[in-house]
């Protein structure tokens, strides 16, 4: 196994696009990390330089203590899957999984010894013998997911590959990869646009947007550490509410105005918050951070707002419930199932002051 190293690397196209500007990160040996973000921010052509797929323009790219800037895709000992399943249609599902085995003319009994017990980790020994016009789409993703393990490489790449899976089974499937990770104890990196995907896989998150590394951290340090407004609202599912907000000075305590409501900081915030006293500042807070007063005893005048139920979607296990104000024009709560709110109802909510982010309007950077 091994780690991967970029320092400073960097993707122009000769039109003179920067698709990836100075990434610099280490995934340790074994290490699951994800590269996360919006479309053309860059994660794949990251990806694809590590696979060696790509030139990069400069910086360098080190696996194991090896630079492989210039070495050719397959003498890097990598293994890469791919978003469509690149099988090919004529062969069994076994010479699928084999192919790149007999390429390197492996003996024979080696080649089924892998190949059967790359099928048994990935339950598809029932398969062996089948066409890939005859598996469903998360049956042809376990044989690309085969086809890779076999070949026993030092790093797993990952590009999206559960794209092209309906909801439930990607969650399935997820959790097969998860599970093959501490089977094998490999090191894998794995890009998708997916942040459930990311949160619920990567024991580190490369998050990403505009071509530029914004935050590098674990699940948990992501979603309530952001660095800046961008990680916040990518990072959670709903994403973090945004609330426009000007900080004002009343009777001693600072307050959060955002014009149809208002909310009193803490006193301990003061020293950090002074100089930002009469600007506008963007409050984050997490749907989850939000509770139905009625079912929430702890509440008190300067953390209630009353808002006007506009959508409730029931999802058994909990409620998502919108509101607006004239200002903000979505603020979305996860409330209990038990709570009785009712579309077009004015309801008294509270916010958990203690859980807010406040962010620099021009820097969009986190205050805290």
């Amino acid at each position: 196994m091994a780690k991967v190293m970029l320092k400073n690397v960097n993707k122009v196209y000769p039109n003179g696009t920067h698709a990836v500007v100075d990434a610099a990160f280490e995934v340790k040996d074994k290490e699951f990390v994800v590269l996360v973000g919006p479309s053309g921010c860059g994660k794949t052509t990251t990806l694809r330089m590590i696979a060696g797929l790509e030139d990069i323009s400069s910086g360098e790219l080190y696996i194991g203590d090896r630079m492989v800037n210039d070495i050719p895709p397959k003498d890097r000992d990598i293994a890469m899957v791919f978003q469509n399943y690149a099988l090919y249609p004529h062969m069994t599902v076994y010479d699928n999984i084999a192919f790149g085995l007999k390429l390197r003319k492996l003996p024979l009994n080696v080649i089924k010894e892998r190949v059967e017990e790359a099928a048994n980790m990935l339950d598809i020994t029932k398969l062996l013998y089948n066409k890939p016009k005859e598996l469903s789409g998360g049956q042809k993703q376990r044989v690309a997911v085969g086809r890779a393990v076999v070949r026993k490489p030092q790093v797993f790449l990952f590009d999206e590959p559960l794209s092209n899976l309906d909801a439930k089974l990607r969650v399935q499937t997820r959790a097969q990869l998860s599970k093959l990770h501490t089977r094998l104890q490999t090191t894998m990196i794995y890009v998708t646009h997916d942040q459930v995907e990311a949160m619920t896989m990567g024991e580190r998150i490369v998050v990403m947007k505009d071509a530029l590394i914004q935050q590098i951290d674990t699940p948990l340090n992501l979603y309530q550490k952001p660095i800046n407004k961008f990680v916040a609202g990518f990072m959670g599912s709903p994403s973090m509410n945004f609330i426009e907000t000007q900080l004002k000075e009343e009777g001693g305590a600072y307050w959060l105005d955002e014009g149809q409501f208002k909310l009193k900081l803490p006193d301990d915030l003061k020293d950090m918050l002074k100089g930002y006293l009469g600007k506008s500042l963007t409050m984050g807070i997490r749907p989850d951070d939000i509770y139905d007063k009625l079912l929430y005893k702890e509440s008190a005048p300067e953390n209630t707002v009353k808002l006007t139920v506009e959508v409730v979607e029931p999802l058994g296990s909990e409620l998502l419930v919108y509101f607006s104000t004239a200002k903000t024009p979505s603020i979305v709560a996860r409330l209990e199932p038990r709570s009785e709110v009712r579309v077009n109802q004015d309801i008294e909510m509270v916010l958990d002051i203690s859980k807010i982010h406040l962010f620099d309007n021009e820097t969009e950077k986190t205050i805290f």
